[in-house]
């Protein structure tokens, strides 16, 4: 068109009437897919993941005014990519355009940038790193992740500088001398495709593996032990009725009419001011949260693990006890239900029935994300009017769980006793975090999902653009399966690559959680996936080859 007389613009109005066609009809197929997954995922969240929000009455429901606005700014980013590309094929000189060529050759000044983005992010990312080795916890969680996206766009630069590096003779590497390396040196052919496919891949393999890593499994590790997020009681129990009796002792479980003895059962109780829920089961921020009385013995006692304290008392629960000022009084809180529900840090108060609460301690992971916890002393003090024990941690052999379960509500029925085990308390919280990073990663195997079609498509789009040289390789006794290993060969490469570099740099990302002691990272489920989405990658790509080797060569050799 250009020799032929038309101007830039000209072509360019040419193609964005067809784009403009093209992308209206993908657009309107697109609103129907968008709906159809968010429906899908409503639908997830009334079963599969109910237990993050606790109802099953969610129903989808569409604004018109979203549709629009994503349809008309998805057109519009397509028209943009468009006129950009027209634009660039401009500056391409119409006899290359005329032969086939249409990329234009990277100036020194565009492979200059692309170093210096290189190395920029990765300076950005290491000092993002020393500054999250020296910082609180919070910040350290955003600054690690900061470099973590920075390593993920400097390790995307430096192959985007790999690609535009002047190739070398095949006998100076070895390890691009064979079938395999003739493929993944034909990466280099179209620099910005490659780029596309590895940033696609990259991207979707960082959302998916960092999201990942903080699955929870509330089975892990042994929970009978003190510091654990259980803090070694297997039972929890709540009454509606406040018990006054002692069920530690023979008389006091007579006087409460447990039929039998309840064994090596031994049982913490603890004084409990009625208020809303302070954990993620509650989809509102609660004004007034649950109190818990801590006994005496129970502080004696300790266990659990603090991620945050005032002081640096042994046993941090002792911090309870200390006097403050005056009608302030010190809490203990969890800290994800503190930090996340209730907005609150260590050292920061909250006002509840006209007394502060102050937060002296933050346990790491318990079972204590519906509550805060003070002493006895002050909960008689400041709330006289709450009578006897609500609240219950038992501590018995797991092989007697079931039984005492049975026992302790069936005896103690009256009272509306209700008894779980602390494993399941702690799954049901942990269900809905589990359920987010389900969610997201949902969303990050939809980028993959599209990242690994786009992958098949240029792959396709290249082997017809190369259909001369394809025919002359045949010519000179190529095989057929030798073309489909070197085609998938290429797009291994890509794959691989994109995935080094995703996985890389969420490993960074979330590297305060994994080296975590008490973390557990489900490095299988992680490794299975990776496994997963490199399989997807080749099968698509095998699809494709096997599909564009069908053409006829003849043709196209001739036209050579």
């Amino acid at each position: 068109l250009l020799a032929a007389g038309y101007t830039v613009a000209a072509v360019r109005r040419r193609f964005i009437k067809e784009g403009l066609l093209l992308a209206g009809v993908g657009g309107i197929i697109g609103l129907g897919g968008a709906i159809i997954y968010a429906w899908l995922m409503m639908t997830g969240l009334r079963t599969w993941w109910v237990a993050a929000v606790g109802t099953a009455t969610l129903n989808l429901h569409i604004n018109p005014l979203s549709l629009c606005l994503g349809y008309f700014i998805s057109i519009a980013i397509v028209l943009f990519s468009i006129g950009w590309t027209v634009r660039q094929f401009g500056k391409v000189p119409i006899r290359a355009l005329l032969a086939g060529v249409t990329v234009e050759k990277l100036s020194s000044r565009s492979q200059r940038w692309q170093r210096v983005c290189a190395f920029v992010s990765v300076g950005v990312a290491a000092g993002l790193t020393i500054f999250g080795l020296g910082a609180g916890t919070g910040a350290s969680a955003g600054l690690f992740f900061g470099s973590g996206a920075f390593l993920l766009i400097s390790g995307l630069a430096f192959f985007s500088v790999l690609l535009t590096l002047p190739p070398r003779h095949p006998s100076t590497l070895p390890l691009f001398s064979s079938v395999w390396g003739m493929g993944a040196r034909n990466s280099t052919r179209r620099p910005n495709r490659s780029m596309l496919c590895v940033a696609l891949v990259g991207s979707a393999c960082f959302v998916i593996i960092a999201m990942g890593a903080f699955y929870t499994n509330p089975d892990a590790g042994d929970s009978r032990q003190k510091t654990a997020a259980t803090g070694g009681f297997t039972l929890v129990a709540e009454s509606d009725i406040p018990l006054h009796h002692d069920l530690n002792s023979e008389a006091g479980q007579f006087e409460l009419g447990v039929p039998e003895t309840v064994g090596d059962a031994k049982f913490t109780p603890f004084r409990l001011l009625p208020g809303e829920d302070a954990s993620c089961l509650n989809l509102y921020r609660p004004e007034k949260p649950r109190i818990l009385g801590v006994t005496r013995n129970f502080i004696e006692r300790g266990g659990f693990d603090f991620k945050a304290q005032i002081g640096a008392a042994e046993n941090p629960w002792q911090t309870l006890e200390q006097e403050l000022e005056p009608g302030v009084i010190p809490a203990i809180g969890d800290y994800n239900s503190t930090q996340w529900i209730l907005h609150l840090g260590l050292g920061e108060e909250l006002s509840v029935g006209g007394v502060k609460l102050r937060l002296v301690g933050l346990l790491r992971d318990s079972i204590f994300r519906s509550e805060l916890l003070i002493s006895e002393a002050n909960f008689i003090k400041y709330f006289p009017d709450q009578s006897g024990y609500q609240y219950f941690l038992i501590e018995s052999p797991p092989a007697y769980l079931d039984e005492l379960k049975g026992v302790l509500e069936d005896g103690l029925d009256d009272y509306g006793f209700d008894v779980t085990s602390t494993i399941e308390k702690l799954a049901n919280y942990q269900a809905v975090q589990n359920t987010y990073l389900s969610t997201f990663q949902t969303l990050g195997g939809l980028g993959l999902l599209l990242g690994t079609f786009g992958l098949a498509i240029l792959l396709l789009r290249n082997v017809i653009e190369r259909s001369r040289e394809l025919a002359t390789l045949r010519a000179f006794g190529f095989r057929r399966i030798t073309l489909v290993m070197m085609l998938l060969a290429e797009n291994g490469f890509l794959l691989v690559i994109g995935m080094l570099v995703g996985s890389g740099s969420a490993l960074i990302a979330v590297g305060p959680h994994i080296i975590s002691p008490d973390t557990q990272v489900p490095w299988l489920s992680l490794l299975i996936t990776l496994i997963l989405v490199f399989l997807v990658g080749i099968i698509a790509s095998v699809v494709t080859v096997i599909f564009a080797l069908r053409r006829p060569l003849l043709p196209a050799l001739k036209a050579d």
